[in-house]
């Protein structure tokens, strides 16, 4: 059965990625919903979610790992993003036929008002608004015991000033559980789609991207760690950076010299690590570090620990609140809050 399975995950990637622009940072369009939705999913590095027990939140990223028990939840997530933006998502578990459950959410990001300028950069007097928002419907069911799928449907639109865009997308999702031995893995095929109205006439790609992932609990000791490789798609994640102050300098040119990374630095740009410290069934730490995120947002000689990432998740009996904070670099973070209301919330004793 697993030859199986496994065989049908390289016949996916064979068929999706030859035909899939290879995204990188700064390529496409609507790169936002590739954002973390909630608090652990951001401190934890923003790896793929697998779990033998997930959180409700995370199947927003991952739909296979949606369960029964989770119908009538509700989760609220809040960022202050980078300079003033306004992110987050709104996510209820819809109870439908036989028990089952559809993962629905709304994320949304709100970048604010802007001062309109002419052609020589005088001021108008007007303004304008701009804006992303992301759809979201996910059902997913288990198969051959330890087998569970899952799959998106994503409608997306973006509005800036007199511009929109609409596009549509889905992400195919397989995780294996094994309970007994506390492990899990999966796959995720996300932003499968199209763009259906551009925002200029030029039509652009999604940023389609391939992740995997590793989760287990240790047997004897209150971690569960997280190995994920993201970009499955694309291998070679490295750019030229024309402001590294330690590049050198073509003589002749004038130009910085490009300088090809290895094949092991190629390979830990994918890389995402995550660890969770289960104090209690109430109250767990996280934290992760992200070696692509280290590289793009990190200053050279400089401190401030981008890429790293961590958080907390406090579990009550009627609902549950979590916290992360993702390091930029030296001049700042993002700090993200998630609250997650239970149906019993909302019932009353019968006296």
């Amino acid at each position: 059965m697993r030859k199986n399975i496994i065989l049908f995950i390289l016949s996916i990637v064979l068929f999706i990625v030859p035909n899939c622009f290879a995204q990188t940072g700064g390529l496409g369009v609507f790169s936002f919903i590739n954002l973390p939705n909630a608090s652990k999913t951001a401190a934890l590095g923003n790896i793929l979610p697998v779990s033998t027990q997930a959180d409700f939140s995370q199947t927003f990223q991952n739909p296979s790992l949606i369960e029964k028990n989770h119908a009538g939840l509700i989760g609220l997530n809040y960022s202050n993003f980078v300079s003033d933006i306004n992110f987050g998502s709104v996510q209820y578990g819809l109870k439908i036929k036989n028990n089952e459950v559809l993962s629905t959410g709304l994320q949304f990001v709100n970048y604010g008002n802007f001062e309109e300028t002419d052609a020589a950069g005088n001021n108008t007097g007007n303004t304008f608004t701009a804006g992303d928002y992301l759809l979201n419907f996910g059902y997913g069911k288990n198969w051959k015991e330890k087998i569970y799928y899952g799959a998106n449907a994503k409608i997306i639109y973006g509005t800036y000033d007199i511009y929109s865009s609409f596009a549509l997308a889905t992400d195919i999702a397989l995780t294996y559980k094994d309970t007994t031995k506390n492990l899990a893995a999966g796959i995720v095929f996300k932003n499968i789609g199209y763009q259906l109205k551009p925002f200029n006439q030029i039509r652009e790609n999604l940023p389609f991207e391939i992740s995997i992932v590793l989760s287990q609990k240790l047997k004897y000791a209150p971690f569960r760690y997280h190995v994920g490789y993201n970009n499955l798609q694309n291998f070679d994640l490295t750019y030229q950076n024309l402001n590294n102050p330690d590049a050198e300098i073509d003589l002749i040119t004038g130009n910085p010299i490009s300088n090809e990374d290895s094949f092991t630095k190629k390979i830990s740009r994918h890389l995402v690590f995550g660890t969770e410290v289960l104090l209690s069934p109430s109250f767990n730490l996280q934290a992760g570090y992200s070696l692509q995120r280290s590289k793009e947002l990190g200053n050279a000689g400089v401190g401030g620990l981008a890429g790293f990432s961590f958080g907390f998740m406090l579990n009550l009996k009627k609902l549950s609140i979590g916290y992360a904070n993702a390091r930029l670099n030296a001049a700042g973070s993002n700090n993200y809050f998630s609250l997650m209301i239970k149906p019993n919330l909302f019932k009353t004793k019968n006296r």
